[in-house]
């Protein structure tokens, strides 16, 4: 209740029988979704961490649960800590989270996808039925799991792109080292500049994907064979079966 926001859209539904005959049919239906926002008006000042955090925040001009982010600006080349823009215009490390100055923050987008939709295909031979149902989305971002800390332990489970850290000066990667913790403290004390890498331009990815969602077999029992009862049927079916594309 402390916000204005328009909101538009529209949606699509195509279907119908595409072969039709005594002992077979294929029958398909699409469906497409578009939607998109926008806060007009706001009686609240988001932080910084309110907009870089991973299910978006809301800022006038914007889309509501819209994604922002640090700008990352490479890596130190002594010691491979990342670096980013400030309110300044200046390159650091230290950026405070809990700040109300957003407006140097990059807009990565709306974490809700703006298209959505489905792709239902129905084939029939005789008592059997076969329907294999796609689904899919699009226009939105996510914010990548936050992975990188300041130490670790052997609990924790570390990422794939960890092997390609980096190790010494030269080497070209964007990144962090896992930098020594004596040298951490003296360096940068009470700053945290891998927290602030989870929430920077690199750990962005798109949002899109297109699955296949449910496939189902059924096998439609006649009922001249069955006795007393009106209808009867055997599925298989099986969920998420394919992530096709993301």
């Amino acid at each position: 209740n402390y916000a204005n926001m328009d909101s538009y859209g529209a949606e699509l539904l195509i279907g119908g029988n595409i072969v039709q005959t005594a002992d077979w049919s294929w029958r398909s239906n699409i469906t497409f979704g578009y939607n998109e926002t926008r806060i007009t008006d706001a009686q609240n000042e988001p932080r910084i961490f309110d907009l870089v955090a991973a299910e978006g925040g809301n800022k006038v001009g914007y889309p509501a649960s819209g994604l922002f982010s640090l700008h990352f600006q490479g890596l130190n080349d002594q010691n491979g800590v990342p670096l980013f823009l400030n309110e300044k215009g200046e390159i650091t490390s230290d950026i405070y989270l809990q700040g109300q100055n957003t407006d140097y923050l990059v807009f990565e987008g709306p974490v809700d996808p703006i298209y959505t939709g489905g792709f239902s295909n129905t084939f029939n031979y005789k008592e059997f039925s076969l329907n294999v149902f796609f689904t899919y989305q699009g226009g939105n971002k996510i914010r990548l799991y936050p992975s990188f800390k300041t130490n670790y332990t052997d609990l924790d489970v570390t990422p794939r792109e960890f092997y390609d850290r980096w190790l010494m000066p030269g080497d070209e990667t964007n990144v962090p080292s896992i930098l020594e913790a004596f040298q951490y403290a003296r360096t940068y004390g009470g700053a945290y500049p891998y927290n602030n890498y989870n929430y920077s331009t690199e750990r962005v990815a798109k949002g899109d994907f297109i699955r296949m969602k449910a496939v189902s077999l059924t096998y439609q029992l006649p009922l001249n064979r069955v006795k007393g009862i009106n209808s009867f049927s055997i599925t298989a079916a099986g969920t998420n079966l394919w992530l096709i594309y993301s």
